[in-house]
């Protein structure tokens, strides 16, 4: 079996998703609120073309400010987007409205929605199906024309959508986004060490006081103003009991512990990235 991220394996699903999206009328784009552009799989956008739905989801464990600037930034690229969060308890009622209101107006009537959910590993897909479909989904199956396979699921909305969660792997960049994506926990081969993943973590921490004291306080109840990454991985893996033989601190399982922490949202709303890291990343899609 290949693994996933191959480049057969990209071939083959983003060759099933172009087949799909020729009997669905839209689509979920589903990104990482906390790392919109990172967690993009950018020949995605490309095929989506305007049949696309952003949904910046785990918006609860975002910063507001700055996600309001992603969304800013995606309706000026001309592609309608929205938070979501599972938390949220009227969300999901907001999300069918403004789903809704993006319908063709002719399917109204004619015959329900058909939408389809797609995104890279981890950022939430199966929370939106689920939230969608709601207790009672209904395969209703196959449509003509997609072979043995994919399943139709009736909404609680009235409307359907395919069962094809398939595989969209990241577009890696570069290292750096490789340690973010690895971070989120978006990565399903050759990720980074932990150690690698939460350095990177730290350092986009620390950059800015407010996030740093809130993870300091987090840890070692107090707040700090500077610190270097080994120096806090230590104390962090003390106060923590981290330790392996002879009472060292247990390095991997330390790291391991803070990148847990940040995916629960322990240290509170983070967001990695802001829009204007999308400016010079264009020039770099393949």
């Amino acid at each position: 079996m290949q693994a996933p991220g191959t480049p057969d394996v990209v071939f083959k699903e983003e060759k099933k998703l172009l087949k799909i999206l020729r009997h669905v009328d839209m689509v979920l784009e589903v990104l990482d609120a906390r790392l919109p552009l990172t967690s993009r799989n950018t020949r995605l956008a490309k095929m989506l073309a305007v049949k696309n739905v952003i949904i910046l989801n785990k918006a609860d464990l975002a910063e507001k400010e700055i996600t309001g600037r992603w969304l800013d930034f995606f309706c000026r690229e001309g592609r309608p987007a929205f938070p979501f969060s599972t938390k949220n308890p009227t969300a999901l009622k907001e999300l069918e409205k403004k789903l809704l209101q993006r319908s063709p107006r002719d399917l109204k009537f004619n015959r329900p929605l058909r939408l389809v959910v797609a995104g890279i590993p981890n950022v939430g897909k199966s929370s939106i199906i689920n939230r969608l479909a709601g207790r009672f989904a209904l395969k209703t199956g196959a449509r003509p024309g997609i072979t043995r396979g994919p399943q139709w699921i009736r909404l609680r909305a009235g409307w359907e959508m395919l069962d094809t969660p398939g595989l969209l792997y990241p577009y890696l960049r570069n290292e750096n986004s490789k340690l973010a994506l690895a971070v989120i926990g978006a990565l399903e081969r050759d990720a980074p060490q932990a150690e690698d993943a939460a350095r990177w973590l730290f350092f986009r921490i620390s950059a800015r006081d407010v996030l740093f004291n809130r993870f300091s306080r987090f840890y070692l109840g107090k707040s700090e103003t500077a610190a270097d990454f080994e120096t806090m991985l230590q104390q962090i893996g003390k106060v923590r009991c981290c330790l392996g033989p002879g009472g060292a601190v247990d390095l991997d399982k330390t790291a391991n512990l803070m990148i847990n922490d940040f995916r629960r949202g322990a240290f509170g709303r983070i967001s990695l990235e802001e829009p204007e890291a999308a400016e010079g990343a264009e020039g770099e899609e393949g």
